[in-house]
């Protein structure tokens, strides 16, 4: 008896399961990919924009001080001012 269709039959059947499960597979793949594209391109918009907001937002270390040292003088030019018997325009 020629069995072959039946071997040639089977091997069309996996051939045809694992085609099937690769383009599950492959089509799974992609989705995910794109997916983790758009949260990509999401946190890089994100990122730029805190770039932009940031010198709006926050001080840097250099202001803050330089500010504190100008509050700073002006708060012993008060206590001068005070000390002096309160000559209030600063002149001396």
């Amino acid at each position: 008896m020629d069995y072959s269709w039946i071997i040639q039959s089977a091997t069309m059947l996996g051939i045809g399961v694992i085609g099937f499960f690769l383009k599950s597979t492959l089509a799974e793949v992609k989705s995910q990919n794109k997916k983790t594209e758009e949260r990509v391109d999401a946190l890089e918009e994100k990122i730029e924009n805190l770039k932009s907001d940031l010198p709006f937002i926050y001080t840097t270390r250099e202001d803050f001080i330089r500010t504190m040292n100008n509050v700073d003088n002006k708060l012993e030019k008060i206590h001068d001012v005070l000390l002096k018997g309160g000559n209030q325009h600063g002149t001396g």
